[in-house]
C-alpha cells in the first residue's frame, strides 16, 4: 500500500489550516458548472415549523414550477377571454379589466393582465418562507386552475 500523503503545502504549518481534514475541501469547480441550475451554496438541515419566515437568495423547483404554472395559466386565460369576447359567448367578469378592455383595447388588457399577475406573484415568492406567501402562491395557481377548466367548459358549450 501507498502512504497518502497531505495536500497541504509544506510552507503552511497545521495550525494554519483551518480545516480538519481534506474531506471537507470542495470539489473543484468547472466552466460548465457556472451554468449548471445546482445552487452553490450548501443546504442546511432545514428550518423548524416554529422558526419565523426568513428571506432567501435561492429557490427551489417547486417554487418556480409555481411561478412559472401561474403565468402560464393567466396568459391562457387572457388568451381564451379574448377569444370569448371576439365570439360573443361571455364577458369579461373582472369590472377593472371590462373597463381596460372599453378604453384601451385588446393590447392595454393583455399588458394590464401581465402586469396584474406578475407583479403579486413575484411579491408572494418573495416571501415564500412565511406561511402567508406559501398558502397564497398555491392558492393562485388553484384559482387559475379553477379558472383554465372554467374557459374549457364553455368552450365545450
Amino acid at each position: 500500500m501507498e502512504k497518502q500523503t497531505s495536500r497541504i503545502p509544506e510552507n503552511i504549518s497545521s495550525g494554519d489550516n483551518r480545516r480538519n481534514s481534506d474531506n471537507e475541501r470542495r470539489a473543484p469547480m468547472f466552466l460548465w458548472d457556472v451554468f449548471s441550475y445546482r445552487p452553490f451554496r450548501r443546504k442546511s438541515r432545514g428550518r423548524r415549523k416554529n422558526d419565523p419566515g426568513a428571506y432567501v437568495d435561492i429557490y427551489d423547483a417547486g417554487s418556480y414550477g409555481i411561478v412559472f404554472a401561474v403565468l402560464a395559466l393567466s396568459l391562457l386565460d387572457t388568451a381564451l377571454t379574448h377569444f370569448h369576447l371576439k365570439r360573443g359567448i361571455a364577458g369579461e367578469a373582472n369590472p377593472i379589466m371590462r373597463s381596460i378592455i372599453e378604453s384601451g383595447g385588446f393590447p392595454s388588457f393583455y399588458s394590464a393582465k401581465i402586469a396584474m399577475t406578475t407583479l403579486p406573484i413575484v411579491v408572494i415568492i418573495i416571501h415564500k418562507e412565511w406561511s402567508f406567501g406559501k398558502y397564497a402562491a398555491r392558492f393562485c395557481l388553484w384559482v387559475y386552475i379553477v379558472l383554465s377548466l372554467w374557459h374549457i367548459f364553455i368552450l365545450l358549450q
